[in-house]
């Protein structure tokens, strides 16, 4: 058998290969390119594909994408591992290749094989991931935009719930000045909303009266304005390619043959959550093979600590961020239609715990359900499992609360 390490760079890559004995057989450099990826394939069929195992520090990137399309077992050691595992802290990509391929000789549990989901899972990811990074940076833009506004038109804030609705961004782009919207009358304003299909005629009054209050001038409010009319058009785009994103990310969730079993739990009923969910967890029952693996890549079991007498408990800070925020979202939605999952929270809640950690506590119980329906391919079914509870003896709340009264 040989190991293989590979050192991932954006133009470059570095390769080690070893035998069974540690000894180096090949050291090379291929680029990120055919000729580059095809330079690698003449190495392994040279020793032959089944008696070649891969190593590398990263699961996605080009190269990976060739590498599993040719069907080769591919395994990954993530960055950090390999930079714990150095003897030295000097580092180079020729030594990085030759301990890739070290650790993996040396089966250290930390060389993971490499999963894939199916192309509908990767493609869903893909549309997530642009959704999310899509509201953050509308997030970003509408505080930007939000602070602007409220150094020259504080009135302006007050009109709508948000700053980037659509009606509010269509309000600053025809009155962007306080004169502007002060000089407003029932009849232009009600004109303006019903072109800007906004109905909600009884509260003209009480939109009129917030533009006449009396407020500061400001000192420059020219060159604000001009602020203004440059981030409007970005946050409505931001705006509507979110709402397209968002339409694509569950027509595709749709097309998923396990879309209807995400659905069926509690925390699966809202439109995105579901997806999320889906696309974090994937559909390779191998990518996690045991419920803890779930648990703490989700990032809600805690990490302890012993040494000694001394025992602690802390927050998981190593995980997968999308899923943490995933299964996060699937318990909070989870109250709103399962009564165990409400009393569950309610009885951390009693303890004294933030309902960050309560619902972090939920979503984490919440895992292990999802991980063993998921293994077995049975539909969760609510009745049946309040059942299941019931049938050993007590609910979760109850015991929560006895063991803090014991």
């Amino acid at each position: 058998m040989y190991f293989l390490g590979i050192d991932w760079a954006n133009d470059k890559h570095d390769l080690c290969l070893l035998d069974t004995e540690g000894r180096i057989l090949t050291e090379m450099t291929i680029q990120q390119s055919l000729s580059g990826f095809q330079q690698l394939e003449r190495l392994i069929m040279r020793y032959g594909v089944e008696n070649v195992q891969l190593n590398i520090e990263r699961s996605d990137g080009l190269l990976v994408d060739w590498i599993m399309a040719q069907g080769w077992a591919l395994h990954v050691t993530p960055t950090v591992v390999v930079a714990r595992r150095r003897p030295r802290r000097s580092k180079s990509d020729a030594s990085d290749a030759y301990l890739l391929a070290y650790l993996l000789r040396l089966r250290d549990p930390d060389c993971r094989l490499l999963t894939r989901s199916s192309p509908i899972v990767l493609h869903l990811r893909e549309l997530v991931r642009a959704l999310d990074h899509a509201l953050e940076e509308l997030r970003r833009l509408a505080n930007r935009l939000r602070y602007i506004v409220l150094q020259y038109f504080p009135n302006a804030v007050k009109l709508f719930t948000r700053i980037d609705h659509l009606i509010m961004l269509a309000f600053l782009e025809h009155y962007p000045t306080p004169e502007a919207a002060r000089a407003l009358t029932p009849t232009t304003l009600k004109a303006f909303l019903k072109a800007h299909h906004y109905y909600r005629y009884e509260r003209i009054p009480k939109l009129l009266d917030i533009l006449n209050l009396p407020t500061p001038v400001a000192t420059v409010p020219d060159g604000y304005v001009a602020q203004v009319r440059v981030l409007v058009p970005i946050v409505r785009q931001f705006v509507r390619t979110i709402q397209q994103l968002e339409k694509e990310v569950i027509a595709v969730f749709q097309t998923h043959p396990e879309a209807d079993w995400w659905k069926a739990f509690p925390g699966g009923r809202g439109p995105l959550t579901p997806a999320r969910m889906l696309a974090w967890v994937g559909d390779d029952r191998n990518h996690f093979p045991t419920a803890d693996t779930l648990q703490a890549i989700a990032g809600t079991a805690p990490i302890t600590r012993r040494s000694g007498k001394s025992k602690t408990v802390e927050f998981r800070r190593a995980c997968s961020h999308p899923l943490r925020k995933a299964a996060d979202d699937f318990a909070r939605q989870s109250c709103r239609y399962s009564s165990w999952a409400r009393e569950y929270r309610e009885a951390h809640l009693a303890r004294g715990h933030s309902k960050a950690r309560a619902y972090r506590s939920l979503a984490n119980r919440w895992m292990k359900i999802v991980w063993t329906l998921w293994q077995r391919r049975e539909w969760y079914c609510e009745t049946l499992h309040i059942a299941n509870r019931a049938r050993r003896g007590q609910s979760e709340g109850t015991k929560l609360i006895l063991r803090q009264a014991g």
